[in-house]
């Protein structure tokens, strides 16, 4: 597919009744040109019927940590023996799933594929993800045991001063058990692991995708080694700067260093790099293609819990989207200033249009 007809394809996906005229004034093109590029799109079958409808998208399958995330925020600079007065968040959580809620906010077909007990956390997590829009009928159910959580305290200053961790659930998510979701795997336009998923399933993963493009996130810099045998499988990677290091096994220091340590994963077979760096901008790198940094648009910031989820969930959106890199890394740094406005890990605002209207005005 030319990058004419793709740019058609992401104007009817908007507006499926437009009409071609009106396409051709937003390409800058003749109507008969328009007309010539709707006739092959439909020979191709990736349009059907009158009105413009699309044939049905590719979809994504996103696999790792799905969580209760519990944060408590009190006036203290160190654990207490004493009762605190302060305010407690329960909220849906873990990385895959907040990516793949993203990517149902922006109107993709998203499947998460994770483990969860059989208790209250466990049914409130899958249900609130349902709700979003994600398709969870591939998430197991494991009897008799406990669903992850996640619980911190913070003080005012929003600064963490004890977490405990207790996500060991995800281990049981063998290749055995990911088995019966081989068929859903392979016929996916997208995969997006995290690195909470073990070894194993890592493997499982990477071995079952072929030549599906697999997207990753790093997770931590404890989690992140995980993928370092399987760079050369990887197409989009998004580590932070130390993640990064781990991976390339140097200290970054400088610009001229996180370009060599960009480049060396690039040489074993990493197709696109995303690095998210300390002040909320990205360093993105391009295998044979260009590099470049961005900072985010001018927005309000309430919360950076849960940027970074936005951010991948722009760039599997902007990749199915069959847009360019730039344009998608530009789109994805959006979706994260977004994901910053709202307390809520998840920006129920968080739309297509709207990050396309932040751009819009951040450009002005």
């Amino acid at each position: 597919m030319i990058d004419r007809e793709k740019q058609i394809l992401n104007i009817l996906r908007r507006n499926p009744l437009i009409q071609q005229n009106e396409i051709a004034d937003i390409l800058q093109v003749s109507r008969s040109r328009v007309a010539a590029h709707i006739m092959d799109l439909t020979r191709k079958g990736l349009i059907k019927g009158k009105g413009y409808i699309l044939t049905e998208q590719d979809y994504c399958v996103v696999l790792g940590a799905i969580n209760m995330d519990i944060r408590g925020v009190a006036d203290i600079h160190y654990p207490q023996a004493a009762s605190q007065p302060g305010d407690i968040r329960c909220s849906a959580g873990g990385v895959a799933r907040n990516i793949a809620h993203n990517l149902a906010l922006l109107g993709r077909d998203v499947h998460l594929l994770s483990a969860v007990g059989s208790d209250f956390y466990g049914d409130t997590l899958l249900e609130q993800t349902r709700q979003a829009g994600v398709n969870t009928q591939n998430c197991i159910r494991l009897h008799g045991q406990n669903t992850s959580t996640y619980l911190s305290i913070a003080n005012p200053q929003d600064e963490t001063v004890l977490a405990i961790n207790d996500t060991h659930l995800l281990d049981a998510l063998t290749p055995q058990l990911l088995n019966a979701s081989r068929e859903l795997l392979t016929h996916a336009g997208v995969i997006l692991v995290d690195c909470n998923l073990t070894p194993q399933a890592l493997e499982w993963v990477f071995t079952l995708a072929g030549n599906i493009p697999v997207f990753v996130d790093t997770v931590s810099e404890f989690k992140a080694e995980k993928v370092k045998s399987w760079l050369g499988r990887i197409h989009t990677l998004k580590p932070t700067r130390r993640e990064l290091e781990i991976l390339w096994g140097n200290a970054i220091n400088n610009d001229e260093q996180l370009r060599y340590a960009v480049n060396d994963l690039h040489a074993q077979g990493v197709q696109r790099i995303v690095v998210c760096l300390e002040d909320e901008s990205v360093f993105c790198s391009e295998k044979e293609g260009e590099a470049f940094a961005l900072t985010p648009p001018a927005h309000p910031v309430v919360d950076s819990f849960g940027a970074d989820d936005a951010l991948m969930a722009g760039l599997l959106y902007s990749f199915l989207d069959g847009s360019e890199f730039r344009d998608g890394a530009q789109f994805a740094v959006a979706c994260a200033a977004l994901a910053r406005a709202s307390i809520s890990i998840n920006n129920p605002t968080l739309s297509v249009d709207n990050a396309w209207y932040l751009l819009k005005n951040s450009a002005q």
